[in-house]
């Protein structure tokens, strides 16, 4: 994989992501001009280099708009300060992203032209590349256009899967540019610290309904956000992962590659969970558990078959224990302590009282880390507050961030302590 080279923003003493965006002559090129914002709205600064056949599709101008950049379409442009142009490209980004990628483009990338401005900038680069193929589906399912790409992945360019519908040529099938969220996400993943690269982690998110009746059941008010910025973030840090979910009430916005379960009552979350874990007998598949969803702890002892009505309504409803999913799976990995298993609490009586009942939980459910979080602080927000606790009485604070910043700190503690 090439290597990246770090940029500061003077003004804020940060480092700031340069990204090339590479356009190509693909009727999909219009969508690179909300890529390019997409990318700077997310604190990239961006510069574009086109091909001769892109500009007549969209004008260079309206990239230079975009960006506040001059945009690279010749071998014969000049680079800042004199230098040449495509090399100056290649030495400032800290990325090459290339979307759309025509199968002209990709051929030639595989077997290293440079007759144009942005293919001398792969050529010259040290930076990851990424690209995110557009075309005709019957190009793209090509044997010569699929070994190109199978050439470019075992060089270590990362590939956007394009996504399948109706195509601009009147075809039906997979060619159509991937979204600006999919290839944000892949190239993330590229410039991300790798570190969980070949780990398989599987993490719940969300909450179980029990039912009481066809229409009526018994819950609780996480919103799943947490579970689903830890995948997110283990995506980004190169892991195969899988997200068991509740009914989150909304689509979860995922990477592709990573694999989504829904469940609805907390007996089908056990059985996903350890699906997922345990697959092929005793010893677990999973490198590393999250278990972040807020199951519930009681159901509906004899739920109604019918709807319940208001007139014949018991005085109470006897309810019993939903199995523990985090303590089974404590239990199940045993002394071998595989995976690394991490259980979340939530408390409405204090920091204090928060971390006396997470590190007992972390000893009774033979986990190694538990996230505990109050419950103001958690459910349905866009941010959070907790403490990292564990069994030997260790705590560290998180401070009120979004949930994906406390997701960034919740993986930098795991793969520490791994």
């Amino acid at each position: 994989m090439w290597g990246i080279l770090p940029h500061v923003n003077s003004k804020s003493g940060h480092k700031q992501k340069h990204l090339v965006l590479g356009v190509t002559g693909s009727i999909a090129c219009y969508k690179a001009a909300e890529l390019a914002r997409f990318f700077m709205r997310r604190g990239f600064k961006v510069r574009v280099v086109m091909t001769k056949s892109a500009t007549q599709f969209v004008s260079p101008l309206t990239f230079q708009a975009l960006t506040g950049n001059p945009v690279a379409e010749s071998f014969w442009d000049e680079g800042t300060r004199g230098n040449i142009g495509h090399i100056d490209l290649a030495d400032w980004a800290d990325v090459v992203v290339i979307a759309p990628a025509t199968a002209d483009c990709i051929a030639k990338m595989a077997f290293g032209f440079a007759e144009s401005s942005l293919l001398a900038v792969v050529l010259a680069t040290k930076a990851p590349v990424v690209i995110a193929p557009a075309m005709n589906v019957n190009m793209l399912e090509h044997p010569r256009t699929q070994e190109n790409l199978d050439l470019l992945r075992c060089r270590g360019v990362a590939i956007v899967q394009p996504e399948a519908g109706a195509l601009a040529c009147g075809w039906t099938g997979s060619g159509r540019l991937a979204s600006a969220p999919e290839i944000y996400a892949q190239t993330e993943r590229v410039l991300g610290p790798g570190d969980l690269v070949g780990k398989r982690v599987v993490i719940s998110a969300g909450p179980t309904r029990e039912a009481l009746d066809p229409v009526r059941y018994l819950s609780n008010r996480s919103s799943g956000k947490m579970g689903v910025a830890l995948a997110r973030e283990a995506y980004r840090r190169g892991a195969h992962v899988t997200l068991v979910h509740g009914p989150l009430g909304y689509k979860p916005v995922l990477p592709c590659e990573v694999v989504s379960r829904q469940t609805m009552t907390a007996e089908e979350m056990h059985q996903a969970v350890v699906h997922e874990v345990f697959d092929r007998g005793q010893s677990a598949q999973a490198d590393i558990v999250i278990m972040a969803a807020a199951v519930a702890d009681f159901r509906p002892a004899h739920p109604g078959e019918s709807k319940i009505k208001k007139s014949s309504a018991p005085s109470s409803i006897e309810l019993t224990p939903n199995i523990d999913i985090v303590r089974d799976l404590g239990e199940r990995r045993g002394e071998k302590r595989r995976p690394y298993l991490v259980g979340f609490a939530v408390e409405t009586d204090g920091e204090a009282a928060l971390i006396r009942e997470a590190q007992s939980k972390a000893v009774r459910k033979n986990v190694d880390i538990i996230v505990g979080n109050l419950a103001n602080d958690a459910f349905e927000g866009n941010t959070n507050r907790c403490w990292i606790v564990d069994a030997q009485g260790g705590s560290i604070a998180l401070n009120t961030a979004s949930k994906r910043s406390i997701a960034c700190s919740i993986w930098e503690e795991i793969v520490t302590r791994l």
